[in-house]
């Protein structure tokens, strides 16, 4: 007889607040509504839920106080992209009106879409082989994990995030993809969690988590600078 799974009820991960953890920034630039060159600065908690949203000309940067204020905001998050170079590359467009320490800072803790998706997949990887090996000693039948969304791979997500509806600007149409990206990653490593500790003997493994231990450790450590930072 198979092996019964414990409700998922009795599961309760943080949906979006993660202690230690600030959170994560999108960059993004590209043509705004009237189709000048402008970037966009999305705010994001850990789990990836928006928190605030600009788009400012590059044109008007070195002027504009509040892009200045904007940008400050960021200091403690992880910078996020399809690639590390990305969000590096923009950081070059802006650095000639920011503090040095603030462009070191975010240069610093960069994360990239794939990286989390290959740490999701490692994860669920040795999820099912501690089943394989609660299997050779089980009496009972057990079923292999079932995932609620398999893992897609970088391309097939970013294919499937640009059909998303029409934003604004096509500057801000690159920033919620990339947003979306990051909440769709993060849900994948619930849905895993979710998955793991229906499982009596695989909650020896530990307490769920709200994300995986490197992705984790980074945002907390970029949470720690900016706190050293204000000392």
């Amino acid at each position: 007889m198979a092996e019964p799974e414990e409700s998922e009820n009795e599961l309760t991960i943080p949906v979006d607040y993660v202690p230690g953890a600030r959170g994560h920034a999108v960059l993004a630039v590209g043509p705004d509504t009237d189709g000048a060159e402008a970037v966009a600065v999305w705010r994001l908690s850990p789990t990836g839920r928006a928190g605030g949203a600009w788009v400012v000309r590059l044109a008007d940067v070195l002027r504009d106080d509040q892009f200045r204020q904007i940008m400050w905001m960021l200091q403690g998050r992880c910078l996020v992209g399809w690639d590390r170079e990305t969000p590096a590359a923009i950081l070059n467009k802006v650095a000639h009106v920011l503090p040095d320490e603030l462009i070191s800072t975010l240069r610093g803790h960069v994360l990239a879409i794939p990286e989390l998706l290959t740490e999701i997949s490692e994860r669920r990887a040795s999820y099912a082989e501690a089943v394989d090996r609660q299997r050779a000693v089980s009496k009972s039948k057990l079923a292999p994990l079932g995932w609620a969304t398999e893992m897609p791979d970088h391309e097939d997500l970013a294919n499937r995030l640009a059909r998303q509806p029409r934003a604004a600007s096509p500057v801000a149409a690159t920033a919620l993809a990339l947003t979306s990206a990051v909440a769709m990653t993060a849900q994948l490593w619930q849905d895993t969690e979710q998955a793991r500790y229906r499982r009596k003997y695989l909650r020896d493994l530990g307490e769920p988590q709200p994300l995986p231990p490197r992705w984790l450790a980074r945002l907390r450590a970029a949470a720690d600078t900016s706190a050293l930072a204000t000392v």
